[in-house]
């Protein structure tokens, strides 16, 4: 839809919406759809709330594409709840969010919610905190226990020699072409951004025991952990143990691959879909050596944010509050199965019944405390476009040496960074 067309849409929408009314707008899948609607009818069944419109989010290339085009025509929603934090910067730049920690109770709000480990990774550069973090999708490791226990492997590895050494049992040619017929892992060979997330952002997070990529505004890719995670990626490929190819299939589904990286989302959808001879685990990532510290991982989190177009802001506040209430979390675990961001989750007995039905996501519970989110940054997705293609260039073609793909990837994003920097110091003049 073009960015004008989607103007006009959103325009319509703000239009038919009173000011006595707050508007918030959903993720677009059905689940999450439902979980708005009864959220919404509870709080509109008390007449002391200002009432609110709920909608999903219109319909675009993607959903902040429509945000962006929202901003623009100022046709934004008073709340949205589905905001990718890596996004937060540019909004906040624009002015188009508001400072959440203008309300007395955000700090003890955010506190009573978060594990204290999580909180310094959703405030921006500022100090200042725009976003209310709702709910995560920490990246694990899938394995086919029928795989591994068929190829005589009895554990899952833990770092990426004890990896990379089930290769060979593996990746094997089934049917005489010369060819593998199944993999050890399948990581996406298009070099779109976020790809990067599902291979070399989440290991490196592992790698380096939880770090991002860009400390004290200088970015942190020069340094012996980006090498490991990239020589692991290389040799994968290099060996035929990663394919590089595209297909039309789930080969994690259909037993072809033995290794897959994914979110808790893959759950459900496995128990849906597998076959009986499908029998699959769920682990932390390998590591490039062998530690008693917690496993990290990259947690693809979900936030909500108040639009500064809201006449209500306080008002949209409460709303937020009562959104990510107890109740309603442990209602978005019932009706998505998707997690919400809170801390002591496995052992609140608030939520254990539910885990104990669906022990499989218990795992990705547990891993709620060892997430990370993204830096903070308006240059974000023109980073993992950089990361990208040096990750293409060295690891899956190895059309260029390791050390010069690290480097030019350090000395590029640098270059960001540092426009970044002056953008924002003559912002202010």
């Amino acid at each position: 839809m073009p960015l004008c067309a989607v103007c006009l849409v959103l325009a319509g929408c703000r239009s038919a919406s009173r000011v006595d009314h707050l508007t918030y707008w959903c993720a677009t899948n059905t689940f999450e759809i439902e979980f708005a609607r009864q959220v919404v009818t509870e709080w509109n069944q008390d007449t002391t709330h200002i009432p609110v419109d709920f909608q999903p989010v219109p319909a675009g290339q993607s959903s902040e594409e429509v945000i962006l085009a929202a901003i623009v025509g100022k046709t934004t929603p008073d709340i949205y709840s589905n905001i990718w934090p890596g996004v937060v910067e540019q909004y906040r730049e624009a002015g188009a969010v508001i400072p959440l920690d203008q309300f007395s109770d955000f700090d003890s709000a955010l506190a009573s919610r978060l594990p204290p480990g999580l909180i310094e990774g959703f405030r921006s550069p500022n100090g200042q905190f725009y976003q209310f973090p709702w709910k995560g999708n920490p990246l694990m490791l899938y394995y086919n226990a029928g795989m591994l226990g068929g190829s005589g492997i009895s554990s899952v590895p833990d770092t990426y020699e004890e990896f990379l050494s089930l290769g060979p049992r593996i990746a094997v040619d089934l049917n005489g072409d010369e060819h593998p017929d199944q993999w050890l892992l399948d990581p996406n060979i298009l070099s779109e951004w976020w790809q990067r997330f599902f291979d070399f952002y989440t290991f490196s997070i592992a790698a380096t025991g939880g770090e991002t990529l860009i400390l004290n505004n200088l970015p942190q890719l020069d340094r012996p952990e980006t090498f490991q995670v990239m020589s692991f990626f290389r040799q994968g490929y290099s060996s035929g143990y990663f394919p590089r190819s595209i297909f039309q299939e789930d080969i994690f589904l259909k037993g072809k691959v033995a290794f897959h990286v994914s979110g808790p989302w893959m759950v459900p959808y496995l128990e849906r879909y597998r076959t009986e001879d499908l029998h699959y685990g769920i682990t932390t990532l390998p590591l490039p050596a062998e530690s008693s510290e917690p496993v990290h991982t990259y947690g693809d989190p979900k936030s909500i944010v108040i639009f500064s177009t809201t006449y209500h802001p306080k008002q949209a506040w409460e709303f937020v509050k009562f959104f990510t209430s107890e109740a309603n979390d442990r209602r978005l675990l019932e009706v998505t199965n998707q997690l919400p961001l809170r801390r002591n989750l496995v052992s609140d007995p608030y939520f254990v019944a539910y885990f104990n039905e669906h022990p499989k996501l218990r795992i990705f519970a547990e891993q709620i405390p060892y997430i990370v989110a993204t830096d903070h940054t308006i240059y974000l997705q023109e980073i993992f476009d950089i990361i990208s293609q040096e990750f293409d260039a060295a690891c899956i073609h190895q059309a260029k040496p390791l050390d010069d793909a690290i480097s030019d990837m350090q000395a590029r994003v640098s270059t960001l960074i540092e426009r970044e920097s002056l953008a924002s110091k003559a912002g202010r003049k």
